[in-house]
């Protein structure tokens, strides 16, 4: 008799997805499915544990679609075919192999090739990354951060103030840029700061143009995460996969609500290994973050990316 299968489509964007595996790799151990990845990226990177597939009209007939899973529904899963798309799930299941799941996410080789060349051209000196978000997530205020609104953009002035004050530290320092869109296009920002970016352009247009991005997101996630300090979109699923799933664990400078041009606050996070959920938490109700004040408290700027991992 073959096993029940669990399907994961398209119904988010990458890293969203990414955090749907805790869960499904948690019902696999319980209740034996097979996982099956409905993913455009499986061209990028594969999943241990995981086969590749098409979410058509067959195997959506009888299938159980699962948005959001509590203990109670998770105890009824036994044999059922489902759709997966809940990022979320019981803690006592899910904690435990968070950072182990997110190990059986494996970059193809030749992006690894990739990422460890651009490295390697600024090895020796310091990096920090920078996650731009904008797309969905939005600026309500062009002039200060406010986050009364689901997805807030972080605005670029921030980005730039902030990796002024690091180099003022650190003036060898390198940063990293990762952005959808172009990070071409916002660099009159950096002027008198050095900045790389990943040589891997995306095949990906199929999540429409708040999505887009001239970079493959699955190389560039997996860059961000060679990183030992981020600038980090707060809320942001990619900023969190990169900094606290994939990789070593990272220090996210993040900004505050209220941060202005004159006054860019920011707070540091450190929460590697936690979900997604409590990340989220953080960006929008500040728990677990330590504001800064004027300075950068113990952080060190002097690491370079670390590509060992990958």
């Amino acid at each position: 008799m073959s096993p029940p299968k669990l399907f994961i489509d398209e119904f988010v964007g990458i890293s969203n997805r990414l955090e749907t595996l805790p869960l499904a790799f948690a019902i696999q151990k319980a209740y034996g499915h097979q996982i099956i990845l409905d993913w455009h990226e499986l061209d990028s990177f594969e999943v241990e544990g995981t086969t590749r597939g098409t979410v058509r009209l067959l195997a959506r007939i009888g299938a159980l679609r699962v948005r959001h899973c509590d203990r109670a529904l998770f105890d009824t899963l036994a044999g059922r075919k489902m759709i997966l798309r809940s990022l979320d799930g019981p803690s006592e299941l899910l904690d435990p192999i968070y950072l182990e799941t997110a190990r059986r996410v494996k970059l193809a080789a030749p992006l690894r090739e990739t990422i460890r060349r651009a490295f390697e051209a600024v090895k020796g000196r310091p990096v920090v990354g920078v996650h731009v978000r904008h797309g969905d997530f939005k600026l309500t205020d062009e002039h200060i951060y406010r986050t009364d609104i689901e997805w807030p953009a972080v605005p670029f002035w921030w980005y730039a103030a902030t990796m002024h004050a690091i180099k003022c530290v650190q003036p060898d320092v390198v940063f990293f840029i990762s952005s959808t869109g172009n990070p071409a296009a916002f660099a009159h920002l950096y002027e008198g700061l050095d900045v790389i970016s990943l040589d891997a352009p995306s095949r990906y247009a199929y999540k429409g143009e708040d999505h887009d991005s001239l970079v493959n997101p699955v190389a560039d996630i997996f860059a961000l995460a060679c990183c030992p300090v981020m600038l980090a979109t707060p809320i942001s699923g990619y900023s969190h996969w990169a900094a606290n799933a994939l990789g070593a664990p990272t220090d996210c400078i993040v900004p505050l609500p209220g941060a202005t041009a004159e006054n860019p606050l920011r707070g540091l996070l450190r929460i590697h290994g936690a979900r997604l959920p409590r990340w989220r938490a953080a960006g929008r109700t500040g728990s677990d973050v330590l504001p800064l004040g004027e300075g950068f408290a113990d952080i060190d700027f002097g690491r370079s990316a670390n590509v060992d991992w990958l």
